[in-house]
């Protein structure tokens, strides 16, 4: 049974990473246990236009990723040309709100890029994604939209916009990334986030970022007290 959860859950994941005109993006994810409740996937609205999506569904193990699941199936379906990204996310946290899993609330973070660089964005809750604008070497958190999805049902979203210019990246992580501890109890934390950004993004693809991440968190933590799901998302306008 959890091996087939393990299946399920892997199936609605990105199996690669996507191609878009004009960036570099990559994702990955590394769940405490078989299976997870962060979500990650990048969603093409049409040939200019592409959606990426970060979450975490309270908790971990069967129970978040069955949360996780009904989150990305729910993004997927509900994300069109037509159709504001606000409208999908309160419409999503209505489902949840009515579930009746024990993990019962979802951060999530959408953004839908063009390939013109414009951006907009709704953050549901989520661990505090930053734009680096390069040109200034300066972080900027997004934080425009709203509370966790699930809690009540009349939630509402704003959106935040950017504009992404040639050489500058949108770092996205869980929790897990930022408060992965070592035997001191001393967390990741976010400033060694920005911080790794920082140094590699003019020399690391954007999978060899993800990666490079990953590996830096791993190192710093204790892996004995691994309890909570990791997962990065990277995107980067590439230098004209």
């Amino acid at each position: 049974m959890i091996y087939q959860s393990k299946e399920i859950q892997v199936s609605l994941l990105p199996y690669e990473d996507p191609s878009f005109e004009g960036f570099d993006i990559s994702g990955a994810t590394r769940p405490a246990e078989i299976v997870g409740g962060d979500l990650y996937d990048f969603i093409s609205i049409n040939p200019k236009i592409l959606g990426v999506a970060i979450g975490d569904a309270t908790g971990h193990g069967f129970t978040a990723a069955l949360q996780a699941r009904d989150a990305v199936i729910g993004l997927r379906m509900g994300i069109s040309e037509d159709v504001k990204m606000v409208k999908v996310l309160e419409r999503l946290n209505r489902i949840i709100h009515r579930s009746h899993l024990t993990s019962r609330f979802v951060s999530l973070f959408y953004m839908e890029i063009e390939n013109t660089g414009q951006a907009i964005y709704s953050n549901a809750g989520h661990t505090t994604p930053y734009y680096y604008r390069a040109k200034k070497k300066r972080f900027y958190p997004l934080t425009e939209g709203g509370i966790v999805l699930g809690p009540t049902s009349e939630a509402h979203y704003a959106r935040g916009f950017i504009k992404l210019h040639p050489g500058d990246g949108v770092i996205m992580v869980t929790d897990g990334i930022t408060e992965a501890v070592n035997e001191t109890g001393e967390e990741y934390g976010e400033k060694r986030v920005l911080d790794y950004v920082r140094d590699h993004i003019g020399r690391l693809s954007a999978r060899e970022l993800v990666s490079g991440l990953l590996e830096s968190v791993a190192e710093h933590a204790a892996e004995d007290l691994y309890t909570d799901d990791r997962t990065v998302v990277f995107v980067r306008r590439l230098p004209e």
